[in-house]
């Protein structure tokens, strides 16, 4: 069994990810009764478990400022959501061309809530993995999401060194 330490955590606008950035391979040992991986993986994934509780205050906090202000067009983490290519604007990196997009966008979009999955694990430290997924209403751009992003890690970070 191969995986990644870390943790889960789902609230009202957002979802996320934090793990240790290390995919390991780990062998049942011999005379297991089937637990070994599970053990392992528990054990070794509950500092992230902490660490995203003592952080929840803080994002639930920020994405729910994020909803009021409606810095973007946050929709409810629950609802019904499309994946569609062409919901993120590419406008802050030239050299990111995404020809097409748009109008992949408009011709796919059924009107649904659309998921949008941010990797921000160049934002942690020790190569530690980030992904930050939520819904918005319509399509938005790279430049507004780039905030939110670096405001999660931002707050990840204050509670990993419990400032």
């Amino acid at each position: 069994m191969s995986g990644q330490a870390g943790a889960q955590l789902d609230s009202e606008y957002y979802g996320l990810f934090v793990g240790s950035g290390i995919n390991v391979s780990y062998a049942r040992p011999p005379g297991d009764d089937g637990t070994a991986i599970g053990r392992y993986f528990r054990e070794k994934s509950a500092p992230y478990e902490r660490w995203l509780e003592r952080a929840r205050p803080g994002l639930d906090a920020f994405f729910a400022r994020l909803a009021a202000e409606q810095r973007i067009p946050l929709v409810p983490f629950s609802k019904r959501a499309e994946e569609i290519h062409g919901v993120i604007i590419e406008d802050v990196d030239s050299s990111v061309l995404d020809l097409g997009a748009e109008q992949h966008f408009r011709r796919y979009h059924r009107g649904q809530p659309c998921a949008v999955t941010l990797n921000g694990s160049g934002r942690l430290p020790d190569f530690q993995t980030l992904q930050l997924r939520f819904l918005v209403s319509t399509r938005v751009r790279r430049s507004a999401l780039e905030p939110v992003l670096q405001g999660v890690a931002d707050i990840l970070l204050r509670a990993h060194s419990g400032v």
